[in-house]
Formats: structure tokens, sequence, C-alpha cells
């Protein structure tokens, strides 16, 4: 002899219920929603699943019943606990980047600057002496052997 299972009706916007004996349209004369979906041949059907008009927060919701409370809760202190962890890590590498920019625009750019600007002045330097008959601005170099000097012989001081 084979028990008879009754299974209870699942409210979802996927399932419908056919027939129930709990639900049956006789008890109540209010003609609500569940009516439409009721009909009268005596046992409890479901209407066919199917898996495309299911969404992900329906299987989410789902999961639900399977996680048990404890679990659950350890769960959501792990992600509040990992949310927390990255958005100070988020600000903290924020400030470090602020640091960063600003110090190389307020010590960096000016260095550039003096770099290039002196780069600049070398520049034109080689360009003035590079001209054909350009004197030279550090004045006439001593020639050798010209009357009245000595040559240098390897380092001297300054001032002999």
């Amino acid at each position: 002899m084979a028990a008879r299972v009754a299974l209870a009706p699942v409210a979802s916007s996927h399932n419908h219920v056919i027939n129930d004996d709990a639900w049956s349209s006789a008890s109540s004369d209010a003609g609500s929603d569940v009516d439409s979906v009721v009909s009268d041949d005596g046992d409890l059907q479901l209407a066919p699943f199917d898996p495309s008009q299911e969404t992900l927060a329906d299987r989410f919701y789902a999961l639900r019943d399977m996680i048990p409370p404890t679990a659950r809760a350890q769960i959501a202190d792990a992600a509040s606990a990992t949310s927390s962890w990255i958005r100070w890590t988020a600000g903290k590498a924020g400030n470090a980047a602020w640091i960063v920019t600003t110090s190389a625009l307020l010590v960096g750019m000016p260095l550039l600057l003096s770099i290039e600007g002196e780069a600049a002045l070398v520049a034109q330097e080689k360009e003035f002496l590079n001209q054909p008959g350009a004197p030279n601005p550090y004045g006439a170099p001593a020639q050798p052997g010209a009357p009245g000097q000595a040559t240098p012989q390897g380092l001297v001081p300054a001032g002999f």
C-alpha cells in the first residue's frame, strides 16, 4: 500500500498550483488570484518547471533555505568585514596617490623646469660658439709659444 504524500503549495511567480484541497475555491467566495490556477482534479500538480523563466534572484532566494542561519550570519559578517577592509585599503591608496602626485608637482616640476632651462642655456652657448668668427665669451685663450709668455707645465693652481 503506497502512502500518499501531500505537497504544500509554494508561492512563487513561476510555480502555479493546479489543485490542492487546502486551496479549494469552494471555501472562498472572494475570487482571489489562487482561484485562477486551482482546478477541481483532486490531486496536487505543479505546472512544468521552466528554468529559463527563473531569475538569479529566485535562485539565491532558494539557497537561503539550504544554508543554516548561523552559517548565513558568518557569511554576512565575513562579507561585511571584507567590504570594510576593501574600503579602508582603497582610501589609504587614494591618500598615498594624492601625496605622491602633489609631491611630484610641488618638488618635481620646479626641478624639471630648472634643469630644462639650464639645458637650453647650454644649447644656446654651444650654438653661439659654433658660429664662424664668433668671439670667445670667456676671453681669448693664450696662444702657445707667444712672446713673453711661458707655457704652463702640467696643472697650475690659480693665482700662480
